[in-house]
């Protein structure tokens, strides 16, 4: 009850920002302008599968990092250092009261927004799409949501962690930075150190499990596999591999990269689970440096 009370109030005042639905309205703008160029393109068939290809690069790689880190990376360290994390102690909250109310209230916004940009991208699908598969749809946003939610967790456990605004947000935007620019050559760095050279096409199976703990090259490969085109990151850096070109850009799917039958850990329902681990890491560790923390 405690939680849900936190929850109900930070969810009312969050929903408040105007920069937060500001940002929304700007990715709306962006999915719309590219939508109807490409409706109005004759020479091309648009699908299903073309569209989410468009938000999963356009929307998982900028724009949903975005407003989940502005979302959350204010959610406790805002109220510490305007002193009214003092105020709610002397209610009768604890720390895990507030740590978890402000999770639920944070998650529930960037819910609400990415099921507002998905809904965005259905009107288009139904209405410009050569052919629509609902099925495809459902999972897609699914796992959507599920990133999303997964950088919000993030930035409220930097804004757990920290003692200021600026350390939550940079301690957030690194997070994101780590994923999209630098964990591709952490994890080619760590291939040339086993084997002596840097990944080729064809590869171990364990560096492609290392590049998938990344959540959004998990998101990326299940999203290519789904619609069975590769998906490219619209920032960061992209997949070189000698002899294939940006026109051949399917046969990096791991389907073709790996021979036989796909372990478990390269599995779609495993991405799930890393993107899960994501949120739940973070904010165990969260919760713990909060407990001990002088607030003081």
């Amino acid at each position: 009850m405690r939680t849900a009370t936190i929850a109900r109030k930070d969810l009312e005042d969050v929903v408040r920002s105007r920069l937060i639905w500001a940002v929304f309205g700007l990715f709306v703008l962006l999915m719309g302008i590219i939508g109807i160029a490409s409706a109005s393109d004759g020479d091309s068939q648009i699908t299903t599968e073309g569209l989410i290809g468009l938000f999963a690069n356009l929307g998982a790689w900028l724009m949903v990092p975005v407003i989940g880190i502005m979302i959350g990376y204010m959610a406790i360290v805002g109220e510490r250092q305007s002193g009214s994390l003092r105020i709610l102690f002397g209610l009768g909250f604890t720390r895990r009261d507030v740590l978890t109310g402000k999770l639920l209230s944070r998650s529930m916004v960037i819910i609400i927004v990415t099921i507002a940009s998905l809904l965005v991208m259905l009107v288009m699908a139904v209405f410009i799409a050569d052919s629509f598969d609902l099925g495809l749809f459902a999972q897609f946003a699914a796992l959507s949501i599920l990133l999303a939610v997964m950088f919000t967790a993030i930035a409220v456990a930097a804004s757990a962690i920290t003692a200021t605004r600026y350390r939550a947000m940079g301690a957030a935007i690194g997070a994101y930075v780590l994923f999209a620019m630098f964990w591709h050559p952490f994890a080619a760095g760590i291939h040339y150190l086993i084997v002596g050279e840097l990944p080729a096409y064809e590869a171990p199976e364990w560096y492609f499990l290392l590049t998938r703990l990344n959540p959004l090259e998990a998101y990326n490969q299940v999203i290519s596999v789904w619609t069975d085109q590769y998906v490219w990151g619209m920032i960061g850096w992209v997949t070189v591999v000698e002899d294939v070109s940006f026109e051949d850009a399917n046969s990096l799917l791991l389907t073709e990269r790996v021979s036989g039958e796909l372990p478990f850990y390269l599995s779609d329902w495993f991405a799930g689970v890393i993107i899960i681990l994501w949120v739940a890491v973070p904010i165990a560790i969260a919760s713990w440096s909060f407990n001990r923390a002088d607030l003081n």
